[in-house]
């Protein structure tokens, strides 16, 4: 493998360009250095197997969704877009029987990025984080996601912090009526923050 010097120049632009939320150079295969830091919110779709019930159970759950991100305001915004995708197996139901109940200790993403208006791909991340939850009434789940980017091309190393909202009243089904859920849409927010 040949290494590649950087010319002082390059050494001292990339992270100006970082630290601005300007995109930096481009890489052999077309992907683009992420941002600094950055906000995503957007919309998820959950689908549960076998579907939630009120009395826990094992559940993998699986999630999908859209993402619309700006940087963190320093000197110039950026914004991008991106699509994330995962699953993860775990005891649940539509409630919990403890305020501070930790769903999973363990839940990955795999998150794609491309600029705003672009369907090319420039980007990816992998984050890894804890999931823990607060009950509503209904079965109204306000969940809270904290974590690392553990790999891909974008934000590793950062930590990020994440929260949303989903409801286990779908299709007319009370789950506190003995309804099962088999899927629900909610919101999603996601922040990755400053190294």
């Amino acid at each position: 493998m040949r290494k590649r010097a950087f010319s002082p120049v390059t050494v001292g632009v990339l992270p100006l360009l970082l630290v601005l939320g300007l995109p930096g150079p481009a890489s052999a295969d077309g992907e683009t250095a992420g941002p600094a830091t950055g906000t995503c919110t957007g919309r998820i779709h959950y689908t549960f197997s076998p579907p939630l019930r009120v009395t826990p159970r094992p559940t993998t759950t699986s999630w999908s969704g859209e993402y619309s991100c700006s940087s963190l305001p320093l000197l110039k915004s950026r914004t991008w877009r991106g699509s994330f995708e995962g699953s993860v197996k775990s005891v649940t139901g539509c409630l919990q029987t403890d305020i501070s109940q930790v769903i999973t200790p363990s839940i990955t993403e795999t998150d794609h990025w491309s600029a705003t208006g672009s369907g090319q791909r420039t980007g990816e991340s992998t984050l890894t984080g804890t999931v823990s939850t607060l009950p509503r009434q209904e079965g109204t789940r306000v969940y809270e996601w904290t974590g690392t980017v553990t790999g891909g091309t974008w934000f590793v190393g950062h930590h990020f912090n994440g929260n949303g909202v989903y409801s286990s009243l779908t299709e007319g089904k009370a789950c506190l009526a003995g309804g099962e859920i088999e899927h629900n849409d909610g919101t999603a927010v996601v922040t990755f923050l400053p190294l």
